[in-house]
C-alpha cells in the first residue's frame, strides 16, 4: 500500500510535513501537545503553531493515525505506526537504480514542498544548504 502518496484520502500533501514531525515524535512515546512540540523543537530546531498542531492532531486522531489515550497524551495506533514505518524506510532505502534514486528524490522533494507550505520557519532554516545541494544537482545534470 502507497502510504506516501494518499492513504485514506489525505487530501493534501502540505499536510505531511507536520503529519511526519508528530508521528515520529510520537514513535518514542506518547506525550501531549507541549512535549510533541518541544520534540519536533529539539530535532528540528523550531518549533510549530498550537494553530497548527492541535488541529493537525485532532485531523490524525480521526484518520485512526494517533489515539488520544484519555491523560492528555497522544499515542500510534498500530496503522499511525505503519505508516510512519514505512516513510522512514523510504528515507533509509539503499537505491536499486537511478530510477529508484530518481524516485527517492522526488519524494523527498514533495517532503520539502510540504514542509514550506505547513511550517515556513522551519523551511527557512533549510534554505542555505538545499540552495547549495540544488546548485550541485543542477551541476551534475548540466554536465
Amino acid at each position: 500500500m502507497n502510504w506516501v502518496h494518499g492513504h485514506h484520502g489525505f487530501r493534501s500533501r502540505h499536510r505531511r510535513g507536520l503529519r511526519f514531525l508528530i508521528l515520529t515524535s510520537l514513535r518514542e512515546g506518547p506525550k501531549n501537545g507541549v512535549e510533541i512540540m518541544r520534540s519536533i523543537e529539539k530535532g528540528m530546531g523550531w518549533v510549530p503553531s498550537p494553530g497548527s498542531l492541535y488541529p493537525m492532531l485532532a485531523r490524525m486522531t480521526e484518520e485512526g493515525l494517533i489515539r488520544n489515550r484519555g491523560d492528555g497524551k497522544y499515542e500510534l495506533t498500530d496503522e499511525g505506526k505503519e505508516w510512519i514505518d514505512s516513510v522512514i524506510g523510504r528515507l533509509n532505502w539503499v537505491p536499486a537504480g537511478g530510477e529508484d534514486v530518481g524516485e527517492q528524490i522526488e519524494f523527498l522533494v514533495e517532503y520539502l514542498e510540504d514542509l514550506k507550505k505547513s511550517e515556513p520557519e522551519g523551511f527557512e532554516k533549510m534554505r542555505g544548504k538545499l540552495k547549495e545541494v540544488a546548485k550541485r544537482l543542477d551541476e551534475l545534470v548540466s554536465k
